[in-house]
C-alpha cells in the first residue's frame, strides 16, 4: 500500500486507504518529493502554515486543480486568515462548476471568506420566496456569487408564504429591503389536473396573478425581480395528448410560459427553468426529496440552479462580461498556421474537427452580432495569424470582425493586458479561451480577474464549455450594444487622427464634437440602467440602481434625470453619460445622485458640455444651491478633483465621502468649447 506514495502519478483513492490505515512507524518526514507524498502530507498537516505549503508543493507536482483540492487548499488559507487568497482558491474551484457535495462542504468557508475580503465585491440584497424549501439552495447561491465578486445577503421567506411576504408591508422581505428577488415556480405549485377545462381563462388569469406580484414588489422595493418559467413533470400519465390537446398539461404550462415572457415588464427576468430542465435531464426531480422535504429540484441540480440564478445578478448588476479573447492555432482551427500554411489547417466541411471549429467561429460571429467584442491572443507571427482570415475560404470570421488583434511572441498575459489598454477595459470585462492548459494556467495566476474558459481537450465541447458558465448573458439588448464593433473601428480612426494632430485642441476641433441632452425615458432607460451599473472609473458616487429604481426616480417630478448622447465626424458613441440629481433639505437645493460617463468619451469636454446643462436646468428650476458628492473607490480616481475644476467649495470630508456645494450663477456658462450642441437637444430635460 505505501508504494503508492513513490508513484510518480497522483492516486487519491489509493492515498486516502493510507490515510484511513496510516502504519504507526510511518514517518512523515521521510516521505518521497512526489504528489501523492505531498497529498498526505498536507492532509495531515497540523497548522495552517505547514498545510498552506503542502498545498502550494502540490499543486506544483499536480498538474490538475480538483475543486475539493482548492476547497482544502483554501480552508487553510482561512485559517490563517489570509481570506483574500482564500477567496481566490474558492473561486477556481467554483469555476469548475463542482457537484452539489462541494457546497455543502464550502458553505462555513464561503460565508466567512465573504464577510472578510475587501470592499471590491459588489453588494447585493436577494430576496427568495418559494412555495417550497430553498434552506438548501442559498448557500449554493451564496458560493456562485462570491466566485463572482458579489458578495450577496440572502432572505429566504417563510416557507409558503409568498403572498404574506409580498402583501405584508412589516414582513420580513419588507424589513429586508431587497435589490433582487427571486420568485421559484414549479409545475406543482400549480395543482394542474391532466387536462384544463378552459385553456386560454386558466393563462390569462395565472398571468394577471403574476403581474399583480410583480407590480407589488416592484412599487414596494423598487428592485428587480426574477421569475421561474414553469417546469414540467418527469411523468405524464396523458402521454402525447398532454402536449396535442386543448388543455393538456403540458400544452397549458408551455403556453403560460410564453405569455409570462410576453406580460414580463423591463424591471422582471424570466429565469429559463425548462431548459434548465432538460440540459439536467433525470437529475432534475427526486421524488424521495419532495415528499421527504418539499426540496425541489433535487438538490443535485442545485448548483446549475444557482449558476443561472448568478447570471440573472450578474446582468442586474451590470457585471456581463463584454470581450472574448481568442487563441487561434487548435482553437479558431485545427493545425498551426505558421507550420502547416493555409492548406494545412482544417476548418469547415471535410472533417469532424473542421466542423467542429467552424461552429465555435459562428457561436463567436453570433457573439459579436450582439455587441460582444472578439479579440485575438496568439503566439504566432503576425502576417501568418492574418492569413487564414484574409484567404481561407471556409473562415466565417474575417479580420474587421475583431476590435482587437495581437499576434506576436509575448506571454498571453501581456497580449491581454494590451488588449485591455487598447480597448481601455477592465480585465474584469474579458473571457480568454485558448486550448493550451499551460496558457490557460498561466492567465489565470498573472491576471485573476479575466475569466478563463476550461475547454478540455475534445474540440466537439468548445462551444458547450464556453456557453455554458453564461459569460454573456444578458437580459437587455440596447442600440448601443448592437453598434459596439462599429463604435470601436470609430475609435480606431478617431485614435489615428490624434496621432496626427498637431495639439489636443486641434484633434478636437477636427472631431467636430456634437452633443445632445434627453430625460431618462422608456426609450432610453435600459441602457441609462446599463451604464449606472457599469461604469467605474467616471462615475463620482458608484450607486447601482435596478431599472425599477432608475424609473421610479425618472418619475419624481421634484428630480432631474438627464442622458447624454454623443457624436463626431467619425461616428455615433450612443449614449455616453448620465445625471441624477434629486431635492436635498430643501426644494431650491439639488443634491447631484449619480454622475457618470463612458470611458470611451474621456478627453473629449462631454463633462464641462454635461455641466453646463446642469447649471441651465438649475437654474430653470429656479435651483439656488447645487450640492455634489464624491465617495471614492479603487477605480475613480480619476474624477477625485472633478468638483474643484467646476468651482465647488469643499464643505465636509470624511473616509467615505467628500460633499461640496455650489451656487447656481444667474447667467449662463459655457465651459465646452469644443462640444456644441446637436441639433434639436432639449436643453431642459424636464
Amino acid at each position: 500500500m505505501l508504494s503508492v506514495l513513490n508513484d510518480t502519478a497522483f492516486r487519491q483513492e489509493a492515498v486516502e486507504k493510507v490515510l484511513a490505515n496510516l502504519p504507526s512507524d510511518l514517518s512523515i518526514e521521510s516521505l518521497p518529493d512526489t504528489a501523492n507524498a505531498t497529498y498526505l502530507r498536507a492532509r495531515l498537516a497540523e497548522t495552517g502554515e505547514e498545510a498552506c505549503a503542502h498545498w502550494e508543493r502540490f499543486f506544483t507536482l499536480q498538474p490538475g486543480r480538483d475543486p475539493f483540492h482548492l476547497l482544502a487548499h483554501a480552508r487553510s488559507l482561512g485559517d490563517l486568515e489570509r481570506y483574500e487568497e482564500a477567496a481566490l482558491q474558492l473561486r477556481r474551484a467554483l469555476e469548475q462548476r463542482p457537484r452539489y457535495a462541494f457546497y455543502t462542504r464550502a458553505e462555513k468557508l464561503v460565508s466567512r471568506v465573504s464577510k472578510n475580503i475587501g470592499t471590491h465585491l459588489r453588494e447585493c440584497r436577494i430576496g427568495i420566496l418559494g412555495h417550497y424549501t430553498t434552506s438548501l439552495l442559498a448557500p449554493v447561491l451564496r458560493a456562485c456569487m462570491l466566485r463572482d465578486r458579489v458578495r450577496a445577503e440572502i432572505y429566504e421567506g417563510l416557507y409558503g408564504s409568498v403572498q404574506q411576504e409580498i402583501l405584508d408591508p412589516s414582513s420580513g422581505l419588507a424589513r429586508f429591503k431587497p435589490d433582487i428577488v427571486f420568485l421559484p415556480a414549479s409545475w406543482r405549485d400549480l395543482h394542474l389536473p391532466g387536462i384544463v377545462e378552459n385553456e386560454a381563462e386558466y393563462i390569462d388569469a395565472a398571468v394577471e396573478e403574476a403581474k399583480q406580484r410583480w407590480q407589488r414588489l416592484s412599487e414596494a422595493h423598487g428592485c428587480h425581480v426574477v421569475q421561474f418559467a414553469y417546469d414540467f413533470p418527469a411523468d405524464e400519465a396523458y402521454g402525447y395528448f398532454g402536449s396535442s390537446l386543448r388543455g393538456g398539461r403540458t400544452r397549458v404550462l408551455e403556453h403560460l410560459n410564453a405569455a409570462l415572457r410576453e406580460a414580463a415588464p423591463s424591471n422582471v427576468s424570466i429565469l429559463d427553468a425548462p431548459a434548465l430542465q432538460r440540459a439536467e435531464g433525470g437529475r432534475w426531480q427526486d421524488d424521495m426529496q419532495w415528499h421527504s422535504f418539499q426540496q425541489h429540484p433535487a438538490t443535485e441540480s442545485l448548483p446549475a440552479l444557482a449558476d443561472l440564478m448568478s447570471a440573472h445578478v450578474r446582468a442586474v448588476l451590470g457585471l456581463t462580461r463584454k470581450v472574448l479573447i481568442a487563441d487561434l492555432d487548435n482553437t479558431l482551427w485545427k493545425g498551426i498556421i505558421g507550420e502547416e500554411g493555409l492548406q494545412g489547417i482544417q476548418i469547415g466541411p471535410g472533417s469532424p474537427a473542421g466542423e467542429a471549429h467552424s461552429r465555435l467561429q459562428q457561436y463567436m460571429f453570433d457573439l459579436k452580432a450582439h455587441g460582444i467584442l472578439l479579440a485575438v491572443a496568439s503566439k504566432n507571427n503576425h502576417e501568418d495569424a492574418c492569413l487564414p482570415f484574409q484567404k481561407h475560404e471556409q473562415m466565417l470570421l474575417r479580420l474587421e470582425d475583431f476590435a482587437a488583434f495581437e499576434a506576436n511572441w509575448n506571454d498571453k498575459a501581456t497580449s491581454i493586458r494590451e488588449i485591455a489598454r487598447k480597448l481601455s477595459l477592465g480585465l474584469d470585462s474579458f473571457v480568454f479561451l485558448d486550448d493550451n492548459p499551460l496558457e490557460r494556467e498561466w492567465v489565470r495566476s498573472q491576471l485573476p480577474d479575466v475569466a478563463v474558459v476550461e475547454l478540455g481537450d475534445k474540440v466537439f465541447e468548445y462551444v458547450q464549455n464556453l456557453d455554458r458558465p453564461r459569460y454573456f448573458f444578458g437580459l437587455t439588448l440596447s442600440a448601443e450594444d448592437m453598434k459596439r464593433a462599429d463604435q470601436y473601428r470609430s475609435e480606431a480612426a478617431r485614435k489615428h487622427l490624434q496621432a496626427t494632430s498637431e495639439s489636443l485642441d486641434q484633434f478636437l476641433a477636427q472631431l467636430q464634437l456634437r452633443a445632445s441632452i434627453a430625460p431618462v425615458n422608456p426609450a432610453n432607460l435600459a441602457r441609462v440602467t446599463q451604464l449606472t451599473n457599469k461604469t467605474n472609473q467616471f462615475n463620482l458616487t458608484t450607486r447601482r440602481y435596478t431599472e425599477s429604481q432608475v424609473e421610479q426616480l425618472a418619475a419624481d417630478p421634484t428630480a432631474w434625470t438627464a442622458a447624454f448622447h454623443l457624436a463626431d465626424r467619425m461616428g455615433d458613441y450612443g449614449l455616453i453619460g448620465v445625471i441624477f440629481c434629486h431635492p436635498a433639505g430643501s426644494s431650491d437645493v439639488w443634491e447631484i445622485d449619480t454622475w457618470l460617463m463612458s470611458c470611451r468619451v474621456l478627453g473629449r469636454q462631454m463633462e464641462k458640455f454635461m455641466f453646463d446643462r446642469l447649471v441651465e436646468a438649475a437654474q430653470a428650476r429656479g435651483i439656488r444651491e447645487i450640492i455634489g458628492v464624491f465617495r471614492p473607490t479603487a477605480k475613480n480616481t480619476l474624477v477625485r478633483d472633478l468638483y474643484d475644476q467646476f468651482h465647488f467649495t469643499r464643505v465636509s470630508e470624511g473616509s467615505e465621502e467628500v460633499r461640496y456645494s455650489l451656487r447656481v450663477p444667474a447667467e449662463a456658462v459655457n465651459t465646452a468649447t469644443h462640444v456644441r450642441a446637436a441639433v434639436g437637444t432639449n436643453r431642459s430635460s424636464s
